[in-house]
């Protein structure tokens, strides 16, 4: 495959492979020999999946097993997916159509246990480990992405790390600090702000691409600060949840004791235009919840994948209600997260897809500056490490014009 990028993929085209395994049996010993062939081959050199048209797909298992599975983007993570069994085989497959362009990440679940793909070498990392990538034919990878697609993680690497003494809020926060080539103290520079530092480290890979953006004059230099959350990755409290459930406290903390610490220490444009809050999710609440809450100190937001079905809506009814503020807001979602958070969130605040439309017709009504984004994703680190490219030449490059 050759994408907008000009990177080449090869894809593995089998068609009619799906209808050959659904009547496995009735196929001659040499036909079934000669598929056999086919694919074992190519799981072995992990040239797969197999794409049966621009939208068609089959996965395949090979080995003993009672049951095989499939959990992902498109199961919402739940009600998982039943493979075929080729004949009386150890073939297990399933066939999926998505959309040419789409990108998904997955499991196989396997006698019960939960395991990425092993014939697929593609990998994205999260919080709590790695998951299988199917993406589509039509799906443009970025090139600066390329050495990551197997389950490389970024680097902490030059990063300046400080520690905030409880303030506001009672315990200290871990902050890391990126800064741009050739940095200098005769210069000022306009700062993004990452939560779930961490996470746009390691998995959204946020420096190395800042750096790459910087490198070949595609957004101007910058400085990035990343936040971490207390208890990270963890359920004991405090943690993300109680910082970015428009925590007041926690904006307090942000634009009071943050923002000074870091105009103070470093060299930076200290204007709202020239500040950018971001985050994900949970993290992408409270980045817009701080625009709006305080575009005195940041009058730039982007939210990937917010969580704007929070508390019956919240957020979304502020900026319903109230005059419209001087904000420059972009965010993006998934089409596949409507069931986001299904085994510990509300039931009525799964569907984030139809949350961020809503703030989307939400913000065309009150004539608010912003941009908006859909793709055929889901809520994972692969959509969000993509599209942030997007997002930073947005705000630092020629704005509206991603690469």
């Amino acid at each position: 495959m050759e994408t907008g990028t000009g990177q080449i993929f090869n894809l593995n085209n089998f068609n009619g492979l799906s209808d050959s395994l659904e009547n496995w049996n009735a196929l001659s010993e040499e036909s079934r020999a000669s598929i056999l062939e086919n694919i074992l081959s190519s799981l072995a050199r992990q040239n797969y999946p197999f794409y049966e048209s621009d939208s068609k797909v089959v996965l395949i298992y090979k080995g003993k097993a009672q049951t095989v599975e499939l959990l992902s983007d498109i199961t919402g993570w739940t009600d998982p997916i039943s493979f075929k069994q080729a004949g009386g085989s150890d073939l297990f497959y399933l066939k999926i159509e998505l959309e040419p362009d789409a990108r998904i990440q997955y499991l196989l679940v396997v006698d019960g246990n939960a395991i990425v793909d092993p014939a697929n070498k593609f990998k994205s990392l999260h919080g709590l480990g790695s998951m299988s990538e199917l993406a589509m034919p039509e799906y443009e990878r970025h090139p600066y992405l390329n050495e990551f697609l197997f389950g490389s993680e970024g680097s902490y690497d030059d990063l300046v790390r400080h520690i905030l003494p409880s303030g506001v809020l009672p315990y200290d926060h871990e902050v890391h600090i990126y800064l741009p080539p050739g940095y200098s103290t005769k210069m000022e520079y306009p700062t993004v702000y990452f939560h779930d530092g961490p996470d746009y480290i390691r998995f959204a890979l946020a420096p190395y691409s800042i750096n790459r953006l910087i490198v070949e004059k595609k957004i101007e230099p910058c400085i990035a600060v990343f936040v971490t959350p207390p208890n990270l990755h963890q359920p004991e409290e405090p943690n993300r949840s109680t910082e970015y459930g428009m925590n007041d406290d926690y904006v307090k903390f942000f634009c009071d004791e943050l923002v000074p610490f870091v105009d103070n220490n470093y060299s930076t444009l200290r204007s709202e235009k020239s500040r950018l809050v971001v985050g994900d999710s949970y993290a992408g609440l409270i980045s817009f919840y701080i625009s709006y809450s305080r575009n005195d100190i940041f009058e730039n937001a982007y939210s990937q994948s917010g969580y704007f079905s929070f508390n019956n809506y919240r957020l979304l009814k502020l900026f319903d209600e109230q005059p419209a503020k001087q904000l420059n807001l972009y965010f993006d979602i998934g089409t596949y997260e409507e069931k986001v958070g299904a085994d510990f969130l509300p039931s009525a605040e799964l569907d984030f897809t139809d949350a961020n439309r809503k703030m989307r017709d939400i913000l065309l009504y009150k004539e608010y500056d912003f941009m908006y984004k859909e793709y055929h994703e889901g809520h994972t680190w692969g959509n969000w490490r993509r599209h942030l490219i997007d997002g930073l030449i947005y705000f630092f490059g020629n704005k509206g014009e991603p690469i």
